[in-house]
């Protein structure tokens, strides 16, 4: 019987290898992943800076569900599409509304949570009259965009880095109301013991005229980008069918 040649057998282990390295065994790619700084509970910093949240920690287990490498930078909000366009980094986790006005511009992931907008008032202003009254919104968010288009209330603008100032102006009365994203608004409203007991919700038909539709959630890309979407979109799908979502909700969002 005759013997292998042996230029055969490396043949077959150059093939393997290309084959492993193709998979990502090997080598994984890496996604650059851009986020807003502080919009608790969804992204906050510790008291050593580092930041911590429900996207952070969605980031990371998407990133392991779909075989990649991440690397979180941070930007700020009214930055960070300017800065995807120019190619800076790969993706954003920013807690961005999935709009079509949006869409198109940039790709989206399939949704990874859902929001919608609520009123932030002091107790005793529930269920009075907001017209005329002064009501903030964070720069460039859904929330902002609705309130100028309804045109009952003055609008005050704040940065997505002034979210605790927006709310200490609000306990303070130098504003009326902030309507921002569910998670914004439950979290300061009653999980904060700086605010406790002084927030309620009340109704957004008062100042938007029509009830707050549900919004999703989305990662954005760069148009075209259908190569980093698919291995988010993979990453995604394996975090909720391993129900992996509900153990990062349930360690930060507590409604």
């Amino acid at each position: 019987m005759k013997k292998p040649k042996w230029w055969m057998t490396w043949i077959f282990v150059i093939v393997l290898v290309g084959i492993f390295l193709s998979s990502g065994t090997f080598a994984q790619e890496t996604i650059v992943m851009a986020v807003d700084g502080n919009w608790p509970p969804m992204k906050i910093k510790d008291a050593d800076g580092n930041l911590i949240g429900y996207e952070i920690d969605m980031i990371k287990a998407i990133s392991t569900e779909g075989g990649f490498q991440i690397k979180i930078t941070e930007v700020p909000w009214k930055d960070i599409f300017r800065e995807l366009d120019a190619g800076k980094f790969d993706a954003i986790m920013a807690s961005v509304s999935i709009t079509d006005e949006r869409k198109a511009r940039f790709d989206f992931s399939v949704p990874y949570f859902s929001a919608e907008q609520l009123l932030v008032v002091p107790k005793s202003a529930v269920k009075k009259s907001y017209k005329g009254k002064t009501i903030a919104a964070f720069e460039t968010t859904t929330g902002a965009a609705a309130l100028r288009k309804a045109e009952l209330v003055t609008v005050r603008s704040y940065l997505s880095t002034e979210t605790t100032k927006a709310f200490d102006d609000l306990a303070a009365g130098r504003i009326d109301g902030i309507l921002c994203d569910t998670p914004v608004a439950v979290n300061y409203a009653f999980f904060r013991d700086t605010y406790k007991g002084r927030f309620a919700i009340d109704s957004e038909l008062s100042i938007l005229g029509t009830p707050s539709v549900s919004e999703e959630y989305g990662i954005v890309v760069k148009k075209g980008n259908a190569e980093v979407l698919n291995q988010i979109n993979r990453g995604i799908k394996a975090v909720k069918a391993k129900e992996i979502d509900y153990e990062i909700r349930a360690r930060w969002i507590k409604w």
